[in-house]
This record gives C-alpha cells, structure tokens and sequence, in this order.
C-alpha cells in the first residue's frame, strides 16, 4: 500500500480546510428576521404552522427558508423538488433525526420514525418492513374488509357518531392485525394506553413546541421548578408510553406459552424470534425490537388514517357532485347486489382519484417529521449547517398551483386522462404525503389498502350529507384544520344514510355472517 508523502498529504488536508472554510462563508438560506440570543424563537408559529411556513416562501422568494433556534438551526423546505434533491438524492447526509429529549423524557426511545439514523434504527425498520410491506399487506386485507363491514353497521346504528366510529374502525383494524385483539369499544385499555400515548408523541412533531429542545442541559430540573412545564408533561405521559410498547406483546405472548397463540403479527414476530434466536444473548434484543414495532403500529396509523377518512367524508359533503360520480362507478362495477371487495378497486379509477386527492386536499401530515443533516452541505449556493433539522413542509407541496391547479378544490378528474384513466404524468400525492427518502412511511401500504376499502364501501352503502343539528338546520362545515403534527378536519359530516334498504340490509347480513365466523373463531 502507498502511503502520502508528508508534502502531498499537507497539501490535500489544506484543500479541505479551504473548502470548509469558504463553505462557512457562504450565507445561510433566506428567513425570517432573526433577534440577538434568542434567534426566531418568538417566530415559530404553534397554530397551523404549516401556512406560516408558506407565508415566509413566499415573502423571501425561495422554497429553502432558515430559522434560527437555540441550539437547533431548522430549515423548511417548501417545494417537492427541493425536497427530492435534499432528501432523496442526498439522502446519506440527510437521514438521520435530532435526538430529542422531551421524546427520551417520555419513553419514546423505541420509536423508530424518529430513531437516529443507526444500526437500531435499521434493525426496528428492517422487521417492521418484513410485516407490513407491500407485497406482504394483502394478506391483512380480509380483517380489514371484516372491520369495514362492522363499521358500516355502527353508521346505520348511529351515524351521529361517526367521529367516533371512524377512530373504533381504524383503532380495531389496527390491533386485530397487530396483536390478533377484537376491540370491542374506545373505552377498551388497550385503546386508552395507547391512545393517551399517542397523544403525547403528536406533541413531539412541532418545531419549538418546547424549549427544552434548546436547552437540553435542563432536562435534570426537577418538575417543582416554576418553568419546568415539560418535565410535567413529560412525566404525565411516561407511564401510558411504556404500556404502549409492554402490554399488547406481553399478552401475545403469554398466550403463546399457554397453548392459545393469537393470530397476529406481534405472535408471528415471537415464533420467528423464538426459532432464530430462543436461548440466546439475542432473544431478549430481537424481542425488545418487536415490541417497539408493535407498539408503533397504533401510533404510526391510528390518528393518520382516522383523519384521512375525516377528510374523505367532509369532502364528499362538500363536493355532492364528486359523490354522485364516485357512486355511479360504484354502481356499474359492484352493482346492488353486494358489497364492494378489494378486487374491485383496480376497476375503478375515479374512486382511486378520490383516494388520491383525498391524500392532498387535507394532508394529515401537514408538514413531515424533521430529518436531520449529519455534515455541512451546500445547496443553490446556500450553507446548511450540520446538525440543522430539515423539515419538508407537505401542505405547501400538496397545495402548490402549478401542480394541483384551485388546490383548495377537491377535484379527482385532476389525476385522469381523457380515457378516464389514471394519468401518471400528474405528481401522485402519495409521493409526497408520506415523506421522502429513507425516512418514508413504512407502514403506507397497510393505511392505504383500510382507507381505499372504507371509502369505497361508505359511497356504496351511505349518501353522505353535513346533517342536522338539535334544532334540525344543516350543519354548516368548514375546511378549517386543527392538530399538531397530525391535522385533523375540525368538522366532520354525521349525515350519513342509506342509499336503499337493499344497501342497509346487506351490511346486517354481512355482520351477521361476520359475527359467526368470530364465534366459531
């Protein structure tokens, strides 16, 4: 091997040095006017955040906006071509996370979406991939179909609950897969546990939605100390995080050792374990790996898909003539005869157009959890400083004009061609909806096959309408959204009704059918 002549080898660290050295002088992107000390603190926008960040690309005329935080540089970024070139094309500088401590404070440490960029990381995406890609998804289509069809049924029962309905169906579909668990109600523990967990872990999301992020050495005041709000939050969520992670694959796999396994993920995770590595240094680390991905299942999918089905159903109360021509497909392809079936869907493209501009018109993430560049880079000849946080704004992408023509419209005849055809030179929203480069949703397929079953199955069987309130006047919807992380649609249409007795009577049947299997299960 050659080795450097000391000359050559002085000459080669002094080109790097200069490098680095002009690197720092270049300016950092446009943003906000910053203040001494404090930076842009006082800048960061709690309510909607995500129009803020678009006000800012607007008023500096680039989609690449710095901010500057205590201790934690941020950039937004406001265009899918920005973000592609960042965080796909350059994705081995810009996958890692910001270690977070109000996540360390809460017990999110197996949380693999905001994991750093490591081996761990690796080993909790690499098993939760094995159990929810997409060529593995189709077999969890019959519980989903299952748990479909059951809500449907609360809907005629009940329909002005259906807020609440729609989190039950995604809730039950969720844990009947993971942990091979019948949710009988929103009151069911292991619903609470997780639910109240995933409560706290939403609060995570947002850029400066606490200070100790910029602080972190003061992460050792005691909860007493006035000012010590997170550490109250904190130690409010810690106990139902942990059970979150603990109770649902502990009584899998009790189960397991008393001869009653539970068809489910979480069991087929414990057998796969238990054959590699049973009686070894290893079981209990692959075990530890298996409940943090299990634990996530809920957190990862409830609140998104429950919101993506708000979003469904208020836009079919507020665009009547998109309903009526999704229903007509639904009539010449299902017919009144039966329910729809995941066979169907390839058959129908406008209502996959709806899913689509479902995915778009009130993204559920309106910006993306924040990546993390892990060396100083250069882009559009701007610094971006190691350590910065980047994250994509996805409202702004999703609503941008020059690809979704009237963003605020919902408009599914945007994603076909003249043959009424899915057009694939229009940006398909999942594209961006679901995050870029290595950091991309793992668990998309398994959402999009519930969601695409639930809307075509609600157009079958309901007309959906905003509804009444007490005194018996239309309710007037908005398109407002509320939330942190994950955006919700403030109201949602309770005016659902059936579209003949025919529709009404073949969601009982199927219940019925549905209710002896589970018996005889």
């Amino acid at each position: 091997m050659s080795i450097l002549k000391p000359g050559l080898l002085a000459l080669v660290v002094a080109c790097f040095a200069i490098i680095r050295w002009r690197r720092s002088r270049l300016p950092l992107p446009p943003g906000p006017e910053r203040w001494p000390i404090i930076g842009n603190v006082a800048d960061m926008p709690s309510v909607r955040p995500w129009e803020t960040y678009r006000e800012w690309f607007t008023k500096h005329n680039s989609d690449v906006i710095f901010l500057d935080l205590p201790l934690q540089p941020t950039v937004i970024l406001g265009s899918v071509e920005v973000a592609v070139d960042l965080l796909e094309k350059r994705s081995h500088l810009y996958s890692d996370r910001k270690q977070s401590v109000m996540q360390y404070l809460m017990g999110w440490g197996f949380n693999f979406a905001a994991m750093p960029y490591s081996q761990r990381w690796r080993a909790h995406r690499r098993m939760f991939h094995q159990h929810f890609h997409q060529g593995v998804v189709g077999k969890y289509r019959p519980v989903q179909l299952q748990q479909t069809r059951r809500f449907l049924s609360w809907i005629l029962d009940s329909p002005q609950h259906t807020r609440k309905h729609i989190r039950h169906f995604v809730t039950s579909a969720i844990f009947a897969v993971t942990y091979g668990k019948q949710i009988s109600g929103m009151d069911d523990e292991y619903v609470v546990i997780a639910h109240t967990a995933a409560t706290g872990g939403n609060m995570l999301g947002v850029p400066g939605a606490f200070w100790i992020e910029y602080v972190p050495f003061l992460k050792w005041m005691p909860s007493w100390v006035p000012g010590a709000t997170f550490k109250k939050v904190a130690e409010e969520y810690l106990p139902w995080v942990t059970q979150s992670k603990e109770r649902g694959y502990n009584d899998v796999k009790a189960a397991n050792l008393n001869g009653t396994p539970r068809p489910s993920v979480a069991n087929t995770m414990l057998e796969n374990i238990r054959s590699k590595y049973g009686g070894t240094d290893e079981e209990a680390y692959y075990e530890d790996i298996a409940k943090g991905v299990t634990g996530m299942a809920y957190v990862a999918g409830a609140d998104t898909t429950t919101s993506a089905i708000e979003s469904f159903l208020l836009a079919m109360a507020l665009f009547p003539e998109v309903q009526k021509q999704a229903q007509a497909e639904l009539d010449r392809v299902v017919g009144p005869s039966r329910l729809p079936e995941y066979e169907d869907l390839p058959n129908m493209p406008y209502l996959c157009a709806v899913m689509m501009e479902v995915m778009r018109w009130m993204p559920v993430l309106a910006f993306g959890f924040p990546h993390a560049v892990t060396d100083d880079d250069v882009y559009q000849g701007y610094r971006i400083p190691k350590g910065a946080m980047i994250v994509p704004n996805h409202w702004a992408m999703l609503h941008n004009p020059e690809d979704y023509p009237e963003p605020e419209q919902f408009k599914p005849e945007r994603y076909l061609n003249q043959n009424g055809d899915i057009d694939p030179s229009v940006r398909d929203p999942n594209t961006i909806a679901f995050g870029f480069g290595r950091r991309i949703c793992p668990g998309r397929h398994f959402s999009n096959n519930t969601l695409a079953i639930c809307i075509a199955s609600t157009l079958h069987v309901f007309n959906i309408s905003a509804g009444t309130d007490s005194s018996g006047n239309p309710v007037a919807l908005t398109t407002e959204m509320t939330g942190t992380l994950v955006a919700v649609p403030k109201d949602v249409p309770c005016g659902l009704t059936p579209r003949s007795e025919i529709a009404a009577r073949l969601v009982r049947e199927a219940v019925v059918d549905l209710g002896e299997v589970l018996s005889q299960g």
